[in-house]
């Protein structure tokens, strides 16, 4: 996943936040919160192929996009969908907050397809597939990804207790397991700081992220 200073998303996000009058954030660590779907899809000779994704923006987050997207001349919906195409682009070099492994090495990845974007009630939903490059043989090699931000402005989680299906026919014995972060006493320190803002940490978020593997029997 490509490192640089700062995140263009997270600072877009807090952008779009202090445009609409916020009251001041904490200075911890996240400031967002999505809420993730995700599931494995597969070729028809059972390797993954990509990985689809729903995100689903925390109410804060939803309003001032919400607002935002409403000022477009052409109305609410073609606002929201500018809107989501500019974080998509925004994430582009980051492999959409993506991380795939193929027996621990990084695999390439790109995004295929149409984002699609609703409200949910209040909140803001997208859903995207991103495409692996590169065979995997689930039976022989160990898969695993995950979804974070790298600077942990914003906190991604599945639900408590949420099993990945796999789209498509999987092999006999393999499923799925979400290893749930372990981060050190020092990573909690560290992402209370108050200068981690200013000078944000690219490999922070990488400690407070769920694993998804693939275990095959």
């Amino acid at each position: 996943m490509p490192v640089k200073k700062l995140s263009i998303v997270a600072s877009l996000l807090a952008a779009w936040c202090l445009s609409i009058g916020s009251t001041k954030i904490a200075n911890a660590h996240p400031h967002m919160w999505v809420d993730l779907k995700s599931r494995i899809v597969l070729h028809r000779d059972a390797s993954p192929s990509a990985i689809q994704q729903e995100w689903l923006f925390d109410d804060f987050f939803s309003t001032a996009l919400i607002e935002e997207a409403g000022l477009h001349p052409d109305g609410l919906e073609a606002g929201l969908r500018g809107e989501i195409s500019e974080i998509m682009m925004n994430l582009r070099p980051y492999d959409y907050f993506t991380l795939v492994k193929r027996d621990g090495v990084p695999m390439p990845l790109k995004w295929v397809g149409e984002v699609t974007a609703e409200i949910r009630g209040n909140r803001v939903w997208m859903g995207f597939t991103v495409a692996i490059e590169g065979p995997v043989d689930l039976g022989t090699q160990k898969f695993s990804y995950a979804i974070f931000d790298p600077t942990y402005y914003i906190e991604m989680f599945h639900a408590e207790g949420e099993t990945i299906p796999f789209d498509g026919r999987a092999p006999a014995g393999c499923g799925t397991e979400i290893e749930q972060p372990n981060p050190s006493a020092d990573a909690i320190a560290l992402s209370q700081s108050p200068s981690l803002d200013a000078n944000p940490d690219n490999t922070i978020g990488r400690l407070f992220a769920e694993t998804v593997h693939v275990k095959c029997q």
